[in-house]
């Protein structure tokens, strides 16, 4: 994200533009104990997002390299390859 210089214009562009994307199916994976982004933050894009399924990883945080991360992200795109 900071790579790429911090697209986002402001905390709720997500949640703003939700109806451009409700047709497009994805996966939120949320780490119960990311400090980085809330949980709250990945609750209530689930919320405006029927396409979005949303998985919380108990024993986990930001890392994609927890394992629980990592199992849900594999089990994500397992998902979308078979489509």
């Amino acid at each position: 994200y900071f790579v790429n210089g911090a697209f986002m214009n402001d905390d709720e562009q997500l949640l703003k533009n939700a109806d451009k994307i409700k047709d497009i199916p994805g996966v939120i994976v949320q780490g119960r104990y990311d400090v980085v982004c809330p949980a709250r933050s990945a609750w209530d894009l689930h919320k405006v997002w029927p396409k979005g399924e949303l998985h919380f990883v108990d024993a986990a945080g930001h890392s994609r390299k927890e394992p629980g991360i990592i199992h849900q992200l594999v089990n994500a795109t397992d998902k979308f390859r078979d489509l």
